[in-house]
């Protein structure tokens, strides 16, 4: 175990920079859709000149993405359908070079009082991505916005 760990030291610089650059690809493109986001990279983060103190710019923001889509139904539609998609995998976990999404309502913050959690701004309609290493997320953002005009207009016409 503990050589695996050291073993895989010796990149954790390229995949941070890449983890974080693929993240606020995503956090920018979903941003300019209109839609809530939540990501210290955006200048609209409220903790965004904080959190730009305290980095290594080498490393950007993170690889962290929040998407608020509002309630518990839209959210999980669009998560079923970006893991049919293979656009990642439904997961609680972080660290995987895949991008993970969850709702963390539900799951790693479901200890949480529903109160508490809305006070905190996480709702119901909360997807916490894990954006992984994707080579191409030009692409990736292609069938994430299919996929959300498709989720979207389903909330539209319900």
């Amino acid at each position: 175990r503990a050589a695996g760990i050291l073993k895989n030291l010796h990149t954790l610089h390229l995949r941070m920079a890449k983890h974080s650059a693929n993240a606020m690809y995503l956090a920018e493109r979903l941003d300019e859709a209109g839609l809530i986001v939540h990501y210290p990279g955006l200048r609209t983060h409220p903790q965004h000149h904080l959190m730009t103190s305290l980095m290594n710019p080498g490393y950007g923001y993170g690889g962290i993405v929040g998407l608020d889509l509002g309630d518990k139904a839209t959210a999980d539609r669009l998560m079923v359908r970006m893991q049919e998609e293979h656009v990642g995998y439904l997961a609680v976990s972080l660290g995987y070079f895949k991008t993970l999404f969850s709702p963390p309502s539900h799951s790693t913050s479901s200890e949480i009082p529903a109160e508490q959690r809305s006070a905190m701004g996480m709702g119901d309609g909360l997807i916490r991505f894990s954006v992984g290493l994707d080579a191409d997320m030009a692409r990736t953002w292609d069938v994430i916005e299919r996929l959300l005009a498709e989720v979207l207009q389903t909330r539209i016409s319900a």
